[in-house]
């Protein structure tokens, strides 16, 4: 390791050079402070430094502050010579930025010794610094396979809601040649199904986060997108009260289908024979959970038996996908129908 000496006296700069050879060093030799701030500041510096306390120019303890006003990314070991009893040269050495200190006369294993220090001090630092590298490194290559996970994500999201949009309009093709038919009515239910999925992938691909997604924002869209396919939605009163809760995608897609299928019905079903109606969907947070509630004025339903197997696959539909958001559905009774799904926002 090369390592710089700085003092005035020849003899003591030769022995000290002697000792540190003959351990497997190579000393660089100055005899003033300036000289040796020039070696300190030029490229390929040692990194540690005997410096004497009294030198032409720089003295030793001036020279150690300048060298700590250096940006080295390894700071130099430095390693004060002091005369032996004067301790408050070793208290200003050390305050000036001095690691060590190296009392005259010195015994040479004690100088092998806390030159050893130093040796072990800079290789440690040196590692420190290797290790400091390779994760900055490391952090680099994440952030930018994450940019590029994101990147596909979004093209992903694109295509998608694309083919959706190219199944929703044959279905739709189908729909107007069959007209007001059973058929048509189960693609209707068909194409709201596919359209809430629609929906959500449309809102994650303009959204910054593609894991979660406010359930306001897309339960709103997805109603108003439910209603506008019937063409007497202007009869039916619709309140709409939405809590701007954050929820993950997954369950977001479970909760888009659900709430698909219970407005769709009672926007076919209710209002047989009425000239008016109301549809009031509420969706609130309660501590951990989330609860939505889905209630019109309409004809009313009979009672249904969530203990057994539905017969509608519109209900099937509804209770297995209440089940894989580990949430629970219920009918409460009302003047109309109403219906309450709750789950939990965050795990099962």
């Amino acid at each position: 390791m090369k390592i710089l000496i700085a003092d005035d006296d020849i003899a003591s700069r030769k022995i000290l050079a002697a000792i540190l050879e003959k351990n497997g060093h190579e000393p660089m030799l100055f005899s003033n402070g300036n000289d040796a701030w020039d070696a300190l500041t030029s490229p390929g510096a040692p990194n540690i430094v005997i410096l004497d306390w009294l030198m032409p120019g720089i003295d030793g303890e001036e020279l150690c502050r300048k060298v700590r006003t250096l940006k080295n990314d390894i700071p130099p070991y430095i390693i004060m010579l002091t005369i032996k009893g004067e301790k408050g040269d070793i208290v200003r050495g050390l305050e000036a930025g001095a690691n060590d200190y190296l009392s005259k006369p010195y015994d040479p294993g004690e100088l092998r010794a806390r030159v050893e220090v130093g040796r072990k001090m800079i290789e440690l630092e040196i590692d420190r610094l290797a290790r400091i590298n390779s994760l900055e490194l490391n952090e680099k290559r994440i952030s930018t396979l994450l940019a590029e996970k994101d990147i596909l994500l979004y093209e992903v999201h694109h295509r998608i809601k694309n083919n959706m949009n190219m199944i929703v309009n044959i279905l739709t093709m189908h729909i107007d040649q069959l007209g007001d038919s059973v058929t048509s009515t189960i693609l209707k239910n068909a194409v709201g199904r596919i359209k809430s999925m629609g929906i959500l992938y449309d809102r994650l691909y303009r959204s910054e986060n593609l894991s979660s997604l406010s359930i306001r924002e897309y339960l709103v869209a997805l109603i108003d997108d439910i209603t506008g396919i019937f063409p007497d939605r202007y009869r039916i009163d619709l309140d709409v009260d939405i809590e701007d809760v954050v929820i993950d995608v997954h369950k977001l897609s479970c909760i888009g289908m659900i709430v698909n299928e219970l407005v769709f019905n009672a926007m076919k079903y209710a209002f047989k024979g009425r000239e008016c109606g109301r549809i009031s969907i509420d969706a609130f947070r309660n501590k951990n959970r989330m609860i939505i509630a889905i209630e019109d004025d309409g004809i009313g339903m009979p009672p249904i038996d969530t203990t057994r197997t539905p017969e509608s696959f519109g209900l099937k539909l509804v209770l297995g996908l209440t089940e894989q958001i580990s949430g629970r559905f219920a009918q409460e009774p009302c003047e109309g129908t109403r219906f309450v799904i709750e789950f939990p926002i965050n795990g099962s």
